[in-house]
């Protein structure tokens, strides 16, 4: 999620981010190389030592959702974050001749990247933003914690055992009950001042967990085009060509999070929403494998719900075009549908 533009700093801290560990490189080489990941750390460690916030910079990159407590912390600070798309820290880094690679070295290029580069500063997370996202995030972790527990269940032939097993499984669905109950309050209190949760939740096939995930993760949705939203995403396919050799174009990069939910959103929508079915159908017949029909059926209902959150349409609804003339919000409209 991308805010203003980056101004001149007098210091720029690189941090590469891992579970247990933050590596960092400062432009004044005032703070430790690496400090525990806690929010304990990074306020003691860290915010402690940075006496001008409005003149500092801290770069990460994106990691799947790992750098979102720092990024928060940073942000309640008041401290300008960058969270660098890794392709393109990659690329920095080759075009700068760090050929090894090590945590203290993707630091050192991280500040580097923030001191020669000028990308756009990451916005700042409101709190039902935060909510959304830690719900969202706990019940997918629930869900590993479940199939974890299903495996055990199936692989133990102690009976004491399976009786444990069976009773952790009861405790772990009873607490994804909840946590999908807090997501759904959470949605009707938001949806009071947000047109968009309505309009999202209105497609078949679309849940919860992915409304939550769309308005806290993807703020973008409905305001760019769809060409924009599938790349953001990395739902679009990528052109990799050199000389008279050309690969097949790929879908890669992108906000891993969105995507993953984007994915098991339309599987669902493959048997609850005529339009996706039948265009995986179309797709699959014409010869398409089912893996690539079933990412080109996210880049469509990515696109049908970036033009639908753009004109605050539901499904199902009529929407006036800028000409005044209406058209039909269901089945999609041509344009929306991606040529895949």
């Amino acid at each position: 999620r991308m805010g203003q533009k980056m101004k001149s700093y007098k210091r720029v801290i690189g941090i590469d981010i891992s579970t247990e560990r933050l590596d960092i490189a400062d432009s004044n080489s005032k703070i430790t190389h690496e400090v525990d990941y806690s929010i304990d750390a990074i306020k003691s460690k860290i915010l402690k030592l940075i006496k001008k916030p409005s003149e500092t910079l801290v770069v990460c990159e994106a990691t799947g959702g790992l750098e979102y407590t720092l990024v928060d912390v940073l942000h309640d600070a008041k401290i300008d974050v960058v969270v660098a798309n890794p392709a393109r820290i990659r690329d920095f880094a080759k075009g700068h001749g760090f050929l090894e690679k090590s945590d203290k070295i993707d630091a050192r290029v991280l500040q580097l990247y923030g001191q020669q580069v000028k990308v756009s500063l990451a916005k700042p997370r409101t709190l039902q933003e935060r909510n959304f996202i830690a719900l969202t995030r706990r019940r997918t972790q629930l869900l590993q914690l479940i199939s974890q527990e299903n495996n055990r269940l199936r692989q133990s032939n102690d009976p004491q055992v399976k009786e444990f097993v069976e009773e952790m499984l009861k405790s772990l669905q009873t607490q994804m009950k909840s946590v999908d109950s807090w997501i759904s309050k959470a949605l009707d209190e938001q949806a009071k001042t947000n047109p968009s949760i309505d309009v999202i939740r209105s497609v078949p096939g679309v849940g919860p967990v992915m409304t939550a995930t769309l308005v806290a993760e993807l703020p973008e949705l409905g305001t760019i085009s769809r060409t924009k939203i599938a790349k953001l995403v990395g739902v679009a396919p990528m052109i990799k060509q050199s000389g008279k050799s050309e690969e097949r174009r790929r879908a890669r990069g992108g906000r891993g999070g969105v995507r993953r939910v984007l994915y098991m959103a339309t599987l669902a929508a493959t048997q609850k929403n005529d339009v996706i079915k039948k265009r995986y159908i179309k797709l699959v017949a014409s010869g398409k494998p089912k893996k690539l029909a079933l990412v080109a059926c996210m880049r469509t209902l990515l696109t049908i719900l970036n033009d639908m959150v753009r004109h605050e349409t539901k499904w199902g609804e009529k929407k006036k075009s800028v000409a005044g003339s209406v058209v039909s919000n269901r089945p999609a409209p041509a344009h929306v549908l991606d040529k895949s």
